[in-house]
Formats: structure tokens, C-alpha cells, sequence
């Protein structure tokens, strides 16, 4: 994953948002770390060091109760942060994080997050605003818990001073219970309550407000969030830019998703995001509702003669002869968005169009039917790719090592996709022993991870 895309990320937590300072700088201090399900990131009462930022995968915030049960405070999913409590104050964690899932995170160490805090005051005000909501929801979180177990221990006073209270070995008053939704799988740790007996529930009665009160909470958040959801048309989540066809020289008003819906759900190896509301990709590329020319930001920017032009006016005109020009100009489908790409592929045949750039558009095309499920479709678009790619890093010179870095990373990713398991082999061994990697920390990481799945498949392939 590249600073970028990192960067990105960051900016959909809520005191990142609204900076106008560049965060790539940030993210490159971050460091990636893997989890497996049910590990624990952080536990209660230790030193808190990091921030954490969730890139895939759930996590649960849990705290403890006197009698060594766990109560359950939260569950937080991609672009959700957590640890920045004890972060800002070096203090101890006041709960204790592990996830519900196999999941991926990003940390960032006190001394880095503390000196971009210092360094942009617009930061600094939204990390107040942030922590003031989750200290307010902690101060009566922490009352209803110290009322819990006031109450409980004051029940198990008095029943042990009657000795006309019999107690069963397996009367408890609070177990660990588990809740699986077969929907999403969301794990959540609750606490229950068991009456002791049939005239006694007064444990069960209190322990069950409290469970409702929680829950109450929790429902009021989400509501909340799904009426502002509702309220939100995908048309309202569109602003309009300006562009000229480089055909025709038409002006155009182009369809672009405004960057605050712009929710990244997960990111795959291959760079492929996922997103909760709306996806900015389905929009990259522009057309002239004129001509029928496809271009995008790459497109425009190349030098076009004129009788280059007059040209590609020839062949969109018996392209679109007896077809009719849809309009792209609204709110786009799945299939309007594969249509545009597929457009600016015809549109850049025969043309002189870097190989990197055309097998960026391949590799966007198998995303797009990635997220329509059709895996034949997008196995074929990921050998488009990897076919230009490779012809690209032979052929043409990297503006930066960055570029170079990525695109070997992403031919390693590609071949392991399609199952050529020594083709990623190279390509990610050449990733790790580029000159530069130090300067790319979170890339090298997650290579070295896929590096270490294709030596395991090499080993099995040898085995056969």
C-alpha cells in the first residue's frame, strides 16, 4: 500500500478530514501489522504507545468489571481508530482492544503523532472535539459499570450474612456470552445475568437494564448514521468539473464524487478499494457527449496533432454510426462505468499511449468486475495488465523510485493473483532488493508478507 493510499485513508478519520496540509508525510511514518482472529492488539492498564487505524477487518474495545468478566464498549471497522487516549497523555489504556476478525492495521508511535499534532493547531482542535464525544461516552459507561458492581457486591453481602439463602455451585451472576450474526459476523462480548433463584432476579433485572441502556446507545448512533445516510442521494454526493475534449474541443461538465463520500470499506493487495457508499473509479473517466470521446486526466494531457484529431473523429463517427450516445453525465451503474473504460481503451488503440498507463486502465477494468463478481472477465483484464506492466518497467524510465517500487510490487500481487507463482516471486524479490525500499516502509512490509505465501506455494508446487 503506497503513502497515497495510506494518506487517503487517513483523511476519512474525522480530525483528519477537514485539513488542508498534505498527509503523506504522517503515513509514511506509519507501520503495517497483521492480526489473526481473536488476537489481542492492547490490553487494559498498560502503556498506551500507538495509534492504531483499522484498514480491513473488526475489532472489539472491551473493558473489565470486578468480577473478571468483560463488558463490551465498541466495535470498530475500517478507517475507525483506536489507542489515541493513552497516546496523547503516554498514560495507560483505559480498555482493551482485539479483534473479531482477521484484520489489518496501521500504527502510528506517540512522539510521531504528537509532533504533526503540534505542527498543525486544525488537528489539534479536531483531536479535542473527538476525544470530548468519547470521554463523555466513557463517563457514563464508567458510572453504570461502578453502579454494576456496587450493586452485585452489595447482593453478595447479603446473601452471605443469610444463611436462608441457599446458593447452587452453578448460580453465577455474570458469563461470558457470545453473539454471532450469521449476516456479518459481528462478534460482541455482553455480559448476562442468571437469577439465583426463582424469587431473586434482582441481579438479572439490573444487569438487563443495563444491557438496554447500552444497547440504546449503540442504536441511537446508528440510526443516526443510517437516516444521514438516507437522506444523502448519490446525486448529491457528485460535484461537476470542467473539461475540454481534446477531439472535438467541446466543453464539458464532468461528473466527480465529492471527497467526504469518497468511505473506503477495505483495500485489496492489488490496490483495488472498496467503498461503503460511493466509488469515485466508476467516474474517472470523462465523455464527450459530443463526439463520444473517452479521455481521462493521462488522455487529456497527451499532445494531439490535428490530423491525429481529424483522425479519431473518423473512428468515433463509424463507431457510434447507428448507435445512440448514452448519457454519462448523472449518477453512473456498475455496467455505465465498465462501459466508459472499455470506451477509452478503443479510444487509445493504435495511439501512443504509455504501456503503464494502459495497463493501469486493464487493471481498473478486472477491478470493476471484480466488484460485479465476474471472475473470467477479470482474470482476463489482470493478464491485460500484467502483460503492459512488464512491457512498461523494461521499456519505459520511472519518474520516481516510488513508481518503480509500486509497479514491481503490482506485478508481483498480479502474478500471484493469477496463480504464475515464480513470476511473483521475481517481481516481489526485486521489490525487496531495490535500493530504495527504506523509503517505502509500508509497501516493503506488505510485500515481505506475500513474498513469504509464495515461498510457501513454491514449496508445495516442489512437493507435487
Amino acid at each position: 500500500m503506497n503513502l497515497e493510499i495510506l494518506a487517503n485513508i487517513l483523511r476519512k478519520v474525522s480530525f483528519f478530514e477537514d485539513l488542508d496540509c498534505p498527509l503523506q508525510e504522517l503515513a509514511g511514518k506509519m507501520c503495517l501489522e497483521r492480526f489473526g482472529k481473536d488476537a489481542n492488539i492492547f490490553y487494559e492498564g498498560e502503556k498506551g504507545t500507538r495509534l492504531y487505524l483499522i484498514l480491513s477487518g473488526k475489532v472489539l474495545i472491551y473493558s473489565g468489571v470486578s468480577s473478571g468478566q468483560e463488558f463490551a464498549i465498541q466495535t470498530l471497522g475500517p478507517s475507525d481508530f483506536l489507542g489515541e487516549m493513552s497516546l496523547l497523555d503516554g498514560g495507560l489504556r483505559s480498555a482493551g482492544a482485539r479483534t473479531l476478525e482477521e484484520s489489518v492495521l496501521s500504527y502510528l508511535e506517540r512522539k510521531d503523532f504528537l509532533d504533526f499534532i503540534n505542527s498543525n493547531p486544525k488537528a489539534a482542535i479536531k483531536v479535542i472535539e473527538m476525544l470530548s464525544k468519547r470521554l463523555r461516552q466513557s463517563n457514563v459507561r464508567n458510572k453504570i459499570l461502578s453502579e454494576t458492581n456496587r450493586r452485585l457486591s452489595d447482593r453478595q453481602r447479603d446473601q452471605s450474612l443469610d444463611p436462608s439463602v441457599k446458593m447452587d455451585k452453578q448460580d453465577r451472576v455474570f458469563n461470558d456470552k457470545q453473539v454471532q450474526n450469521n449476516n456479518d459476523r459481528q462478534e460482541q462480548t455482553l455480559i448476562d445475568a442468571q437469577e439465583c433463584d426463582s424469587g431473586e432476579t434482582e441481579e438479572f433485572i439490573f444487569a438487563e437494564m443495563l444491557e438496554e441502556q447500552l444497547a440504546q446507545a449503540e442504536k441511537n448512533i446508528e440510526e443516526k448514521k443510517d437516516i444521514q445516510e438516507k437522506e444523502i442521494d448519490y446525486k448529491d454526493m457528485l460535484y461537476y468539473k470542467k473539461a475540454v475534449c481534446p477531439v472535438c474541443e467541446t466543453k464539458i461538465e464532468t461528473p466527480k464524487v465529492l471527497s467526504k463520500y469518497a468511505q473506503i470499506g477495505k483495500i485489496d493487495f492489488d490496490f483495488c478499494h472498496h467503498y461503503k457508499l460511493i466509488n469515485p473509479l466508476f467516474y474517472e473517466i470523462i465523455i464527450c457527449p459530443a463526439c463520444g470521446f473517452a479521455f481521462n486526466e493521462d488522455v487529456s494531457n497527451m499532445l494531439w496533432k490535428k490530423e491525429q484529431r481529424e483522425e479519431m473523429k473518423l473512428r468515433l463517427y463509424a463507431f457510434w454510426q447507428g448507435k445512440s450516445l448514452k448519457d454519462y453525465s448523472g449518477v453512473r451503474t456498475l455496467e455505465q462505468a465498465i462501459e466508459t473504460f472499455l470506451l477509452i481503451l478503443f479510444t487509445l488503440k493504435n495511439r501512443p499511449a504509455k504501456k503503464s498507463q494502459e495497463g493501469m486502465l486493464y487493471l481498473k477494468v478486472a477491478w470493476l468486475y471484480r466488484y460485479k463478481g465476474d471472475e473470467n472477465r477479470e482474470q482476463k483484464y489482470i493478464e491485460k495488465a500484467i502483460s503492459c506492466l512488464s512491457l512498461a518497467f523494461e521499456k519505459e524510465s520511472f519518474s520516481s523510485p516510488k513508481s518503480e517500487i509500486n509497479t514491481a510490487y503490482l506485478l508481483g500481487v498480479l502474478n500471484l493473483n493469477t496463480g504464475n507463482n515464480q513470476e511473483a516471486a521475481r517481481w516481489l524479490d526485486r521489490v525487496l532488493r531495490h535500493p530504495s525500499k527504506s523509503m517505502f516502509p509500508v509497501v516493503v512490509n506488505q510485500t515481505r508478507e506475500l513474498w513469504a505465501e509464495v515461498r510457501q506455494k513454491l514449496r508445495e508446487e516442489k512437493q507435487q
